[in-house]
């Protein structure tokens, strides 16, 4: 978490060249859907455990129906990969960061707005946890201890409820898609996974301010 205060003043410095501009805080908890990894023995399911997610947000309205968002978002979630009753998990985290257009269904004097939002940038995979000369379910796919930038989309939408004249709430939710991280979970000679792409579902909500 230690990245999250620099990006937040980033953020903040980048609302405050924009007029209309905001910046908030949000939290949430990812989903990850589970990948399959499909070799001679059988097969295995892999991917990242569920877990919280934090980050932040800068952004303005470019038009009174629409606006354009920065964000960063810190997802906790190790590594696993499990077939019949073996587990095994590795630690592991990603850094989102993505830009974001927001359709609003109201105005932006309105008090509730819901909006849906559509997005692209970057997301960064770290695997953390200790790797093993003989890991479990390795004639699967091995977990491994490296990192791997990639492309993301992301998809969404929710509500904003203004609370004062300039802070307001936001609930909302996501889903993060992907290509697959190979290098952390690369399956062995003869096996693949049975899909080149990953989505992550999160719910999430915070506070924003305006200015």
């Amino acid at each position: 978490m230690r990245s999250l205060g620099p990006l937040v003043l980033a953020l903040a410095l980048v609302a405050g060249c924009w007029a209309q501009g905001y910046i908030g805080g949000a939290a949430g908890y990812g989903v990850a859907k589970d990948l399959t990894v499909s070799s001679a023995a059988g097969s295995a399911s892999t991917g990242f455990k569920s877990g919280a997610g934090a980050g932040a947000f800068a952004g303005h309205d470019l038009y009174n129906l629409l606006g354009g968002e920065l964000r960063y978002l810190y997802r906790f979630g190790d590594l696993k990969l499990s077939s019949g009753g073996t587990a095994i998990t590795f630690g592991g985290h990603s850094h989102a960061v993505h830009y974001d257009l927001l359709i609003y269904g109201r105005g932006r004097d309105s008090q509730v707005r819901p909006f849906a939002a559509v997005g692209g940038g970057i997301r960064y995979f770290r695997g953390t946890g200790k790797e093993h000369a003989m890991q479990p379910l390795s004639n699967f796919a091995i977990l491994t201890k490296t990192s791997q930038l990639k492309g993301l989309a992301t998809f969404g939408g929710g509500v904003q409820v203004k609370l004062l004249k300039h802070a307001f709430l936001r609930v909302e939710f996501r889903d993060y898609f992907s290509p697959a991280p190979k290098l952390l979970i690369t399956p062995v000679p003869g096996a693949k996974l049975s899909s080149c792409w990953m989505h992550d579902f999160t719910p999430l909500g915070g506070i924003g301010f305006s200015f």
